[in-house]
């Protein structure tokens, strides 16, 4: 539980570095812990709190908007390691919780999870406070630790003790207030009294949202339920009973005039009228498209002319994966009469996206469908819309296959191609190979597959190892470029 400061580089008045500072011991446990969090939260709104959660005794704690962090206290040193990799020491709230620590005889080490967030008072703390603070040496004074978890203390793993003997721990160490503090906490006995504190801490004082830990092993994150207006660009057609009708929308919000930020895509609670309905509008607006997008079932969508305006909900906006990385939508272009892809740049993705209703009132226009509506709620970094400019792939194999038995088509295809982009971008791998499988009587007509490699002689073996799994007899080769 080591931290070596001499490689750390003194940065606005405090020490950053990166995880090579710490040791090895503590390098892969931001990112596990982080994966444990996520694979332990069920994201709700206060609609569900009544109908979802169940049990008797709950520990409800106010949620906080900022970072995740793994406080490491060895017995001397006391320092921050974020679920991405940087190390920090030095911060004033980490000098406030080593003085803490030091009135606590009884606490030789620990590890543990708190939020970094910016102190506010009377006004909400935001995840972007954090970034501009640890920019600036004044407002880095108001950087301040909410403790919430402890994974180890003296020695002693805390992963198998239930949160009872966690938050008396943590209310033991920390005070309730102040710039290292335990996090605001409330032990009750019922779902209406965790409704009460919703009300109370979100609704009446702005709160983001809560955390409820009950009798089950996992938590639930509440929060109040998000809309926004988005454009619908695209739409699949159901199959079976739902012929005729839309099965799901894929929508996006205006960068600027003609660009769009595509977001998501949305088939929970539309009325079977509504899917009817929306149907008979949007099929008669298909448009070209050289950008192809497909929904969970692989199914592309039909891209429509980007004119209704719909409205959705949902219960959390994330802008990283469960592996701490960024997240990344497209943004595509229209120029009138067709899609283009244009960019892949920052995005986000909705939890639990739910059609709300169209906005008659709302048209296609930057002031009623702006991407500021997601940057107003979480944080992402600005950059630069316009493409990188990147060397052309270069195709090594092509091969497509056919198949037909009576009225069923069957197609697979198999491409490689060397992207000549593994220097100049890391989102590059070196070679690609992809694979589609198209099958019209199908319940899920195209399938894709790809693999990646630093290596031309191992795609080259990935593909004929393809090839040699899915074409067998009755396959007739119809095209190659290999």
């Amino acid at each position: 539980m080591k931290i070596s400061l001499s490689k750390m580089k003194k940065t606005n008045g405090y020490l950053q570095g990166n995880i090579e500072c710490v040791d090895e011991s503590l390098r892969e446990l931001p990112s596990d812990y982080k994966k444990r969090l996520g694979r332990s939260f069920y994201a709700i709104n206060s609609q569900e709190i009544m109908p979802r959660i169940s049990g008797e005794n709950f520990h409800v704690s106010r949620k906080i908007d900022g970072h995740l962090q793994l406080v490491v206290f060895n017995g001397k040193q006391i320092f921050l390691i974020g679920r991405n990799g940087a190390v920090r020491a030095k911060l004033p709230c980490l000098e406030t919780a080593k003085s803490v620590v030091a009135r606590k005889k009884k606490v030789k080490s620990f590890i543990a999870g708190a939020e970094l967030y910016v102190q506010k008072k009377g006004e909400r703390a935001r995840v972007y406070d954090v970034i501009a603070a640890l920019s600036d040496k004044e407002a880095i004074q108001t950087l301040g630790l909410a403790f919430f978890d402890i994974l180890e203390i003296n020695g002693e793993s805390m992963n198998t003790s239930g949160y009872d003997r966690i938050f008396e721990t943590l209310s033991d160490i920390f005070p309730k207030a102040g710039q290292a503090h335990v996090v605001e906490t409330e032990q009750v006995r019922s779902k209406a009294d965790i409704k009460y504190l919703f009300t109370k801490w979100v609704e009446e004082e702005g709160g983001e949202g809560l955390v409820v830990r009950g009798e089950m092993p996992f938590m639930y994150k509440i929060k109040p339920k998000h809309t926004f207006d988005a454009v619908v660009v695209g739409y699949v057609e159901g199959i079976n009973e739902r012929k005729g009708k839309v099965k799901t929308l894929l929508f996006s919000f205006m960068r600027e005039p003609d660009l769009y930020h595509v977001v998501g895509k949305v088939g929970n609670n539309l009325s079977e009228a509504q899917r009817q309905q929306l149907f008979e509008t949007l099929s008669q607006r298909h448009v070209d498209s050289t950008y192809i997008e497909t929904d969970n079932d692989g199914v592309a969508f039909h891209m429509v002319h980007p004119e209704m305006v719909i409205e959705i909900g949902c219960t959390d906006v994330m802008t990283e994966n469960t592996y701490g990385n960024p997240l990344a939508n497209n943004v595509i272009t229209f120029d009138g009469a067709r899609y283009s892809l244009y960019n892949t740049t920052a995005g986000v993705r909705f939890i639990y996206p739910m059609f709300e209703r169209i906005r008659e009132d709302k048209t296609n226009t930057l002031e009623d469908i702006r991407f500021s509506q997601i940057t107003d709620l979480v944080y992402l970094p600005e950059g630069d819309l316009s493409p990188e400019a990147l060397p052309k792939s270069g195709l090594l194999f092509r091969e497509v296959y056919q198949k037909t038995a009576k009225e069923k088509v069957m197609v697979q295809k198999f491409v490689v191609w060397k992207t000549n982009k593994e220097s100049e971008s890391f989102r590059h791998p070196a070679y690609v190979m992809h694979y589609t499988n198209f099958s019209s009587k199908r319940k899920e007509p195209l399938q894709k597959d790809i693999r990646i490699s630093d290596s031309e002689s191992q795609i080259m073996v990935l593909k004929d190892q393809f090839i040699k799994s899915n074409v067998k007899k009755g396959w007739e080769l119809v095209s190659s470029d290999a």
